[in-house]
């Protein structure tokens, strides 16, 4: 009697419905006690050789790797059929001797929204100059060549590797060579659930950063190598991790010629980016446009509408400057202008209340203004002509239209019931009638959030809504 691992590697000469059915049933291969007679675990990595590409039978004669590619993806949602996409990747390699070797990691711009950001902590201003899979597919089908792959619930990672490749233009066959290290876990005597913290806890490996790629691939290596560890001293487990090691050896994954575009590990998210200030010239490229000032001026009212300037408005605001033929100079002076004219609207009313006092802080602070530069006191003389026109207060009218974008914190339904009991209306998608797009994340590359943007229609985040309506 004795013990059998649950793993798999997918015989080429099965149907795809055989594969997808084997690897959800990995865990049922034995009974409970798994204790029965079986055949030997290296016969679940016996496979036909490969019909190997030109390009793959060219690179033949140097010596194969061995070992293992151990794959986290963070995604937009669970089902790639639903056009959800990945996120963010994470390679570590494992050899055959069970020492872990190199690590690779990127965040993946999807060029749509980024799902339940909750979950995985990926910002859209993080992604914005990450590269797409396309432009890191090159890399990532190397550091899986010749090398098993593996994954804490390898069928979820493995749709998305094969969803990604095709629709980058390169298709992988399905029955890819693998291991999971949760189906793995249910015959080595890890109880419950077996999510990757239940069987790291089980092993005395730590998790850190949960649901980071990166931290998630090198946890996932550590556990398969204490799996191996904990199993090698027999000849039977023995033969087995040997046989896995190699089972993956010249499987067509695409050879592709490297688009050269770097990768972009989340790294600390936190980290302060350049003010847009910085990034804008000091000597302008362009010719000072018609009404350069004006325009500015209207497209910063529009990005500080709900008090926050996102990574987008950002570059809205560079982009626009450099096009208008401002330097970083006059866009600083229009910067303390603009301010200044807030100050004077907020004294309006001859009060200035402890809201306004905090508004003006934040746009003084979003500007970088110099203490200076931030004067709140009452104007005591009238304004010159030259100054800077009072901003209007950004007011929805009646039935004007609001579009929401994103898995916001509170239910779309909720928001839409709200507006329209204040007596506004919603619509599904973006229009040139459009009065402004809420969305769950102010940098979303939604379709919705890009045709608003064509469009100039403001963005905002969820709490402008909260700030507004949610009393």
């Amino acid at each position: 009697m004795r013990v059998i691992p649950a793993i798999f590697a997918i015989n080429p000469n099965a149907s795809g419905a055989d594969t997808a059915d084997k690897i959800d049933a990995s865990s049922r291969l034995l009974p409970a006690d798994h204790t029965r007679p079986a055949r030997d675990p290296i016969d679940y990595f016996r496979h036909q050789p490969h019909t190997m590409s030109p390009q793959i039978r060219g690179r033949s004669q140097r010596k194969p790797t061995v070992g293992f590619a151990v794959v986290d993806f963070e995604t937009t949602g669970l089902m790639p059929s639903h056009n959800h996409r990945v996120i963010e990747i994470g390679v570590t390699h494992v050899e055959n001797d069970g020492t872990i070797g190199a690590r690779w990691e990127t965040l993946v711009n999807p060029q749509r929204d980024l799902g339940p950001q909750h979950v995985h902590g990926i910002q859209s201003r993080d992604i914005l100059d990450a590269p797409t899979f396309a432009d890191v597919a090159a890399e990532f089908a190397d550091l899986l060549r010749d090398r098993t792959f593996v994954a804490h619930n390898a069928s979820f990672d493995l749709r998305f590797l094969g969803s990604e490749f095709a629709r980058a233009g390169f298709p992988v066959v399905p029955e890819v060579p693998h291991l999971c290290t949760m189906a793995l876990a249910a015959h080595l005597g890890v109880p419950g659930r077996r999510a990757l913290k239940s069987c790291c806890d089980h092993y005395g490996v730590a998790l850190t950063d949960a649901h980071s790629a990166g931290a998630d691939s090198f946890a996932t290596a550590e556990l398969l190598t204490a799996y191996r560890a904990s199993t090698i001293h027999t000849e039977q487990w023995r033969r087995f991790w040997d046989d896995a090691a190699t089972s993956a050896l010249g499987f067509p994954y695409p050879t592709l010629r490297s688009r050269g575009v770097a990768p972009k590990p989340r790294g600390d998210l936190s980290t302060l980016e350049q003010h847009f200030l910085e990034r804008i010239t000091e000597v302008p490229l362009m010719v000072r446009a018609d009404g350069a000032e004006s325009d500015y001026l209207d497209a910063l009212d529009k990005c500080l509408l709900d008090g926050i300037l996102s990574a987008s408005e950002s570059s809205e605001l560079v982009s626009l400057s450099d096009e208008l033929g401002l330097g970083r100079a006059e866009v600083a002076t229009l910067n303390r202008r603009y301010f200044d004219a807030l100050v004077r609207r907020a004294w309006l009313d001859d009060v200035l209340t402890l809201e306004e006092e905090t508004q003006l802080t934040t746009v003084a602070d979003l500007l970088a203004l110099a203490p200076e530069h931030r004067g709140m006191g009452k104007p005591v003389v009238e304004a010159s002509p030259e100054a800077t026109p009072i901003p209007r207060e950004f007011r929805l009218a009646a039935g004007a239209q609001v579009v929401l974008t994103g898995t916001m914190t509170l239910e779309r339904s909720y928001w839409e019931e709200i507006l329209i009991r204040h007596g506004f209306t919603t619509n599904a998608s973006v229009t040139k009638k459009t009065a402004v797009l809420v969305a769950a994340d102010p940098d979303s590359l939604s379709g919705k959030a890009r045709k608003a943007r064509d469009y100039g229609i403001p963005v905002v985040g969820e709490h402008w809504l909260r700030e507004r309506f949610a009393h």
